[in-house]
């Protein structure tokens, strides 16, 4: 019940999108294979609801230490975070998002896809490095805070694709 409750969301949301826009090929694909996991009827977690936790938990990260870091006069006309962000989701943000889903519920294949959209998306990339780090410093402190060791490669696998974005080379080299 709450499988085919979350498919239907994820499907009414894809066609929102498809009619407010152009959809890329790897967004829709890769919210095809979230839609699909989601309601598979397997004995596995299909959609591992912890990720999908820490990953809206950095993102509400990222815009408190915006807001509060830098204040309203460190905002500029930027149109963003103090950082340079901003406060939507691109296609590929959310691309990425999905990626990092489907990377943290065990297709290790999706990391590339992650270094992709972080290579595309230095920026985004760079706000979620810091709330990651942040994130790995509270579990240094509290350790009730979970952090897997695996979250460690993926943050410096992103770190790496953030620096390959930034230096405005191309990111061919990383697979949707």
């Amino acid at each position: 019940m709450i499988r085919t409750g979350i498919a239907t969301i994820a499907g009414s949301a894809l066609v929102a999108v498809a009619a407010a826009e152009v959809i890329d090929a790897p967004f829709l694909q890769t919210a095809l294979e979230v839609v699909s996991r989601a309601s598979s009827s397997s004995e596995v977690l299909s959609l591992n609801l912890t990720n999908l936790v820490i990953l809206l938990a950095l993102k509400v990260a990222i815009v408190a230490f915006g807001l509060f870091s830098g204040g309203a006069t460190g905002r500029s006309g930027l149109g963003g975070l103090g950082a340079g962000g901003d406060l939507s989701l691109s296609q590929t943000d959310m691309t990425g998002g999905m990626c990092f889903i489907l990377l943290t519920s065990g297709e290790e294949e999706k990391l590339g896809c992650v270094q992709r959209a972080a290579c595309e998306s230095p920026i985004s990339a760079k706000n979620y490095l810091s709330a990651a780090k942040m994130w790995y410093k509270m579990h240094k402190i509290i350790k009730v805070v979970p952090f897997e060791e695996k979250y460690q490669n993926i943050m410096v696998s992103v770190n790496e694709a953030m620096e390959h974005g930034n230096t405005e080379a191309s990111c061919e080299k990383y697979e949707w």
